[in-house]
């Protein structure tokens, strides 16, 4: 299924962006010890605040933007990241494609629609 690939890197890009910013707010005394830590993971092992998921996720979805992926598809993904980020939840693909099928209606990718 598209839409969950292109969901799933979506996702997977939001993570890194607020796991690298995540280390960077928390300074110095943890880049070592989470040196060995993917980025989209950073969040499972340091706590992350509601009110620091705006910062974190700053411009996170430009490029689902930009390629014009649906609004109700974006708000989607935007809950699903932030709820991971906040609960400390490692990224699944199957919680991410149960997110997907509780959308009303499955969003159509703009460039499946070209032609038809």
């Amino acid at each position: 299924m598209l839409i969950a690939a292109v969901s799933e890197m979506a996702v997977l890009r939001a993570l890194q962006l607020a796991g690298n910013r995540i280390i960077g707010a928390r300074g110095r005394s943890v880049r070592g010890p989470m040196k060995s830590v993917e980025p989209w993971s950073i969040h499972v092992h340091l706590r992350v605040e509601e009110q620091e998921l705006d910062a974190f996720l700053k411009d996170a979805w430009q490029i689902p933007i930009a390629v014009g992926l649906p609004d109700d598809l974006l708000d989607a993904l935007d809950l699903h990241t932030r709820t991971l980020l906040t609960a400390g939840i490692e990224f699944n693909r199957d919680d991410l494609r149960r997110t997907l099928s509780r959308l009303p209606q499955q969003p159509a990718l703009p460039w499946e629609s070209v032609g038809s």
